[in-house]
């Protein structure tokens, strides 16, 4: 049998002692593999035995009888200082990687400021060479080409400025990527916000206490990165063609740089959602490049005069934006897949909008959802279709919806904007009842001897109302707010409005709807709705079937900002594919909670929703004085069945469980991913929390600058939420909770209660269900958890309690874990 030796000193003196005892009386004892494995067991019973212990541990264990007390006693004792060691040198390598990041970082941020510095310098050469040539004489031969006022691609294209244009786009392509993929923001994950396939693999974070509004999106596609990652990127890069938000965009200069990369300046144009505030619009240069690797990348970053670039076309109606840093990054992944990030970083200049809309331009979470994962819910649809190759009939042919949805979006954003560069004129600045009337002369294929279009639109405030909600009674109740007699308008009706509204002589058959199918997303769809118009002896109006092409999204409550939209406009297969449709509808959104609205306090959640309607009447232009009467008594009627039905729409706060699943309890609980925000799920969490166990999980307060979101995520507590169904997920995990269980955002839609609590843990949560359910929560009994790395997470106290929704359903069961520890 081997041995080991171990070097045992009589004396427990330390320094010069210590020296001394080995020259003179030190013992060496030899301990053999047995004799170690069997200290080691013994250790980790008790790490420091007493001197009767460690006497009767040589009793008891005969393998020890050459071994005496004392030098057991030291060999116990260099048994803890090597365990105190090994942790201190981990801690040590721990801290060793930290300041090894930090340091990288640091080295970023002066390669950054080393770069900033050269662009510094090439432009204060760059003007003094201007300033030395608008001192020298000026010849005949230069004033022959000197290039003119309004040429900025003449002007612009010299050595100097494309140097210095270059160093700003490799700053832009940094910053871009430590927003990406490194921590240039405090990012927040937003894990309850739909991702575009229920399964996808990826995650979506706001920005918290940043210049401007700003998300972040990482998500796998499964795009083959060699074939389809510049293809993909040529997608995004044409914003027009999948965002219903962006109204132009415009490459004005595009030049190739010297390193293999493009250049590009580009003038962007988005629509503004309501009519309280101007539309906005963005200079920016745009940087595409490719890394070795074969990744893509395509940066994107505001730009001004100061910056070499030429001046940037202006517009009269729009108000000029900030965009910071933002882009998409392609990377190769296994599988034949590829990764893809995307950052959307806005300055919207919330302060020339009015009070009432500033927390809407300041929402990073409407950012999320309308542009980054937006983008994300147009490639993974691309993806799929060039996956899933197939043959479609014109019905089932997903550009056909998409060009349609598209149109119809366009058409309605351009009622609700009316730009005056579309040929728009208001004609009622003064209006004292909230609706604007707005005239333009334009010839329509569709419709003949018409030569204008008139528009009727409206902002107004509604109070606790779910868009969503609000939006489905609007699509199921059609009747009760189209439904409009125009006896007294018989000539305006018949020469203006016959062939688009249906009035009160017709007959709803929506109920067979003609489902096209979905656009973008499951939770857009396109569809044909009919009505059967009898003829009537007042008017010669044929009878018939009146069509309606009609998009209805946001029928999922998505939280604050959230958008939900039912568009239609009329249709008929005399209408040429090209020919602009006449689009009227409704847009309502939900503005945050902390917004001051009437007598809405600041702390009221749900405060105000905004509702945007528009509505265009083709007409012939010497009936304007009496299509403008008709159109305004008929929107007027719009309004005011709208506000009815939005009392329907309002939470019921005398019996919560009316629509609970306790009330039926055949209806399965569970949880749709991305059906509320963070901000809402956060607030719901709290009142759950107060109302069952009576206590305050979240210290609210109306003066915080801290919303109840981003307290949850630096909660102390390790806060977890699981689905209510027969198989548990975890849907979310504050900081505490991702520390806890060694995980991140993008893998937590991986976890399983069986996987992190184990199978006996695992029943004891199921057997207190029947307790939360009566009393609201429950209280666990000691245990332990498994961390993703199958750590041990032994916890001794944690509380668990059902989330309630507003309609007073369960969403979800959370968890916190108030004393816990790694081994």
């Amino acid at each position: 049998m081997t041995t080991a030796e171990n070097v045992v000193g009589e004396s427990s003196n330390h320094g010069k002692g210590t020296k001394r005892s080995r020259e003179v009386g030190a013992k060496y004892a030899r301990y053999t593999d047995e004799q170690i494995a069997l200290l080691e067991k013994l250790y980790a019973e008790c790490e420091n035995p007493s001197r009767i212990q460690r006497l009767q541990i040589l009793n008891a264990h005969p393998v020890l009888k050459n071994i005496e007390n004392r030098q057991l006693k030291i060999w116990f004792q260099n048994r803890r200082c090597r365990e105190k060691q090994k942790k201190e040198n981990s801690e040590l390598q721990t801290e060793n990687r930290s300041l090894i990041a930090a340091n990288k970082l640091l080295r970023q941020e002066i390669d950054v400021c080393v770069k900033k510095m050269a662009q510094l310098v090439s432009e204060n050469e760059h003007l003094r060479n201007q300033v030395l040539t608008l001192t020298a004489p000026t010849t005949a031969t230069e004033l022959s080409y000197e290039p003119e006022a309004n040429s900025p691609q003449l002007s612009f294209m010299t050595a100097d400025n494309n140097r210095g244009l270059l160093l700003l786009a490799e700053e832009t392509k940094n910053e871009f990527l430590s927003k990406a993929t490194g921590t240039a923001i405090d990012w927040i994950p937003v894990p309850l916000l739909k991702l575009p396939a229920p399964n996808s693999l990826g995650n979506v974070c706001i920005s918290h206490a940043c210049v401007g509004v700003a998300a972040r999106a990482f998500a796998v596609v499964p795009f083959d990165p060699i074939k389809a990652c510049s293809n993909t990127m040529e997608i995004l890069k044409d914003r027009p063609s999948w965002s219903r938000d962006c109204r132009n965009l415009e490459v004005l200069v595009n030049f190739s740089a010297n390193n293999g990369g493009t250049i590009e300046l580009v003038y962007t144009q988005f629509y503004a959602p309501t009519t309280l505030a101007s539309a906005r619009d963005f200079w920016t240069l745009r940087y595409t490049s490719i890394f070795e690797d074969g990744s893509l990348v395509v940066c994107e970053k505001s730009i001004s005069g100061s910056d070499a670039g030429p001046s940037s076309p202006a517009a009269l109606e729009f108000v000029r934006g900030r965009m910071l840093a933002s882009g998409y990054l392609i990377r190769p992944f296994v599988g034949g897949r590829s990764t893809i990030h995307i950052v959307d970083h806005l300055d919207l200049e919330a302060s020339s909008v009015p009070e009432v809309l500033q927390p809407v331009y300041k929402s990073s979470e409407l950012v999320a959802e309308r542009m980054t994962v937006s983008a994300l819910h147009y490639i993974e649809r691309l993806a799929n279709e060039m996956v899933d190759k197939q043959t479609h009939d014109f019905r089932k042919e997903p550009d056909i919806y998409r060009s349609f949805s598209q149109r119809l979006s366009r058409s309605f954003n351009d009622a609700v904007n009316g730009f005056t560069e579309d040929g728009w004129s208001l004609i009622n600045a003064d209006a004292s009842d909230d609706l604007l009337l707005s005239i333009k002369r334009t010839s329509l294929e569709a419709v003949t001897n018409h030569d204008s279009i008139l528009c009727v639109k409206a902002s107004l405030l509604l109070q606790n109302v779910s868009p969503a909600k609000l939006v489905r009674l609007l699509r199921e109740s059609r009747s009760d707010w189209m439904n409009f007699n125009f006896d007294d308008h018989s000539v305006a009706f018949l020469k203006s409005a016959s062939f688009v509204f249906p009035g009160s002589h017709t007959h709803d058959l929506s109920e067979n709807a003609v489902l096209l199918g979905h656009t973008i997303n499951e939770d857009e769809i396109l569809e044909i709705i009919r009505f059967e118009r009898f003829a009537h002896r007042r008017r010669d109006v044929s009878p018939g079937i009146l069509y309606h092409l009609q998009i209805c999204n946001g029928k999922e409550d998505s939280g604050v900002g959230a958008f939900s939209e039912l568009i239609f406009a009329p249709i008929d297969s005399t209408v040429p594919n090209d020919a602009i449709l006449l689009s009227s509808g409704f847009r309502i959104f939900s503005l945050p909670s902390n917004t001051d609205i009437g007598s809405a306090t600041r702390c009221n959640v749900h405060a105000a929703t905004m509702l945007v309607l528009a509505f265009q009447f083709p007409f012939e232009s010497h009936l304007q004085e009496e299509v403008a009467t008709m159109a305004r008594q008929y929107v007027s009627h719009v309004i005011t069945s709208v506000k009815n039905m939005s009392l329907a729409a309002i939470p019921s706060g005398s019996n919560p469980t009316m629509n609970s699943n306790e009330a039926n309890p055949s209806m399965e609980l569970k949880v749709t991913l991305g059906s509320i925000s963070a901000v809402n799920l956060a607030n719901w969490i709290s009142q759950s929390y107060r109302s069952s166990v009576g206590a305050e999980l979240l210290s609210f307060n109306c003066q915080s600058s801290d919303s109840l979101s981003v307290q949850l995520w630096h909660h102390q507590y390790a806060i977890l939420c699981f689905s209510f169904t027969s198989n548990p997920i975890c849907l979310y995990a504050n900081q505490t909770g991702l520390k806890m269980l060694q995980t991140t955002p993008e893998n937590l839609q991986t976890l399983t209660v069986d996987k992190i609590f184990g199978d006996s843990n695992a029943l004891s949560l199921y057997s207190v269900i029947p307790t939360i359910m009566q009393q609201g929560y429950a209280i666990l009994p000691p245990g332990h958890l498994l961390s993703v790395m199958n750590d041990c997470v032994p916890y001794e106290q944690a509380v668990v309690w059902r989330v309630n929704s507003p309609d007073g359903s369960v969403h979800c069961l959370a968890l916190a874990f108030t004393s816990w520890s790694s081994l």
